[in-house]
């Protein structure tokens, strides 16, 4: 049973570091998962303006039925005027695909249903009696606050929008000299047990879609991308790179005799490695690469806007940090020290990203046929060769408690 909680306790810890910064901004997210809930947000957005400028319209008839003469004009034309707006307001969200593009829709959104609440409530003369046909108006805040829940948004960002509900109608209600009546500060707590059902739902979607998005794109061991996402995200970059006549360059890793290491340790060890590989290889790229898991123990690194005699001076640095670097495996104070090939290929015109890794691939053999260790760069039309182009570096070591050294 204990170990049951601990269990739990530990998942709950491990969900809670890698969600919450997520939950709370925005900026904590990748740019794809930024595109990736921009174009979700999208969908949404444009929905709700459409279906509730179609209610909005709807509504006209009750309002010339029940409400004086001059007040049902108004109010008619500001609810076709606000059904205008949300029309554009959709319009405009579906010609844009960035995330911040999307918050703006959303406040434009909101910031209309408040004006029109506004509008209504200064008509009707700021209605007092808590029943009737005009007291329904005075509601209209709790739907702004509710049709919230379908949006798979941020904490941050909920507060924001709903901000601007509250400011409005603290500022009608102040206008109106009800703000301290037992019937407000009633509908005041209701508003606020509602926007934490509305927070809740939102971060809920919001949690659901980053678990689908990391299960479908992120490599589940290593946590970096997985071989889909990897060659995805690395072709949009090429593009980039080819629109910009710029140059690109790609660094393909296989950890030497990694075989060894599930033979000796166990795969277990053998998977801690290969977490600590990527880890170090992540924190060593810069912000602009791609980096991700190509399958079994190789790794490839992209690098757009990098020619080739950079892609080979970062090749160097990276084999000797991999030099240095030790991973532990949880077996008494045993570290494992390993090295890797690099295979280095870079774009020329003609060449396709598949053409690329095929080159870096075959330049990988020419490091093993070089003794490991040491990296290659193959190339556009060549074949490769048993003759070194470049001698392996020295192997460094670090000291430490006890290292074992995968030959």
């Amino acid at each position: 049973m204990i170990s049951t909680y601990n269990h739990f306790y530990r998942q709950l810890c491990h969900s809670l570091k890698l969600y919450v910064p997520d939950l709370w901004s925005a900026k904590a997210h990748t740019q794809n998962f930024q595109n990736t809930r921009s174009g979700y947000l999208r969908s949404r957005i444009s929905l709700l303006c459409i279906v509730w400028a179609v209610l909005i319209i709807a509504w006209i008839p009750f309002d010339f039925f029940y409400l004086n003469t001059g007040e049902d004009t108004r109010i008619a034309t500001a609810r076709l005027i606000l059904a205008t707006f949300l029309i554009l307001v959709a319009r405009l969200n579906e010609s844009h695909t960035t995330l911040r593009q999307s918050q703006f829709c959303m406040v434009l959104l909101v910031t209309g249903l408040n004006l029109f609440y506004s509008y209504c409530i200064w008509v009707l003369g700021f209605p007092k009696v808590y029943s009737g046909f005009e007291y329904g108006y005075t509601l209209l805040p709790i739907l702004h606050v509710a049709i919230l829940t379908i949006l798979p948004i941020t904490l941050k960002e909920s507060l924001c929008l709903l901000a601007i509900t509250a400011i409005t109608e603290i500022s009608v209600d102040a206008q109106a000299g009800s703000i301290q009546t037992p019937e407000t500060l009633a509908n005041y707590w209701l508003q606020n047990i509602l926007a934490v059902i509305v927070i809740w739902s939102q971060l809920s979607k919001l949690y659901m879609l980053m678990r689908l998005y990391r299960q479908a794109t992120l490599d589940p061991l290593t946590g970096i991308y997985n071989r889909r996402m990897l060659l995805q995200q690395a072709q949009k970059a090429l593009e980039i790179c080819q629109a910009k006549r710029q140059p690109f360059a790609l660094l393909l890793f296989d950890i030497d005799r990694f075989k060894r290491i599930n033979d000796t340790w166990g795969h277990g060890v053998g998977d801690k490695v290969l977490r600590g590989f990527a880890e170090h290889l992540q924190q060593s790229s810069r912000k602009t690469d791609l980096f991700g898991r190509y399958g079994g123990e190789e790794f490839i690194l992209c690098l757009p806007f990098c020619d080739t005699l950079t892609a080979q001076k970062i090749a160097g640095r990276m084999l000797q940090d991999i030099r240095d670097l030790s991973l532990p495996t949880d077996i008494e104070d045993t570290q494992i020290s390993v090295t890797a090939c690099i295979g280095i290929s870079a774009y020329t015109p003609g060449d396709s990203l598949m053409t690329m890794i095929d080159r870096a691939d075959r330049a990988l053999y020419e490091c093993k046929d070089a003794g490991r260790d040491c990296f290659r760069f193959l190339p556009h039309g060549c074949e490769p060769s048993s003759r070194d182009r470049r001698k392996p570096l020295e192997v460094h070591t670090k000291k430490t408690p006890r290292i074992a050294v995968v030959e």
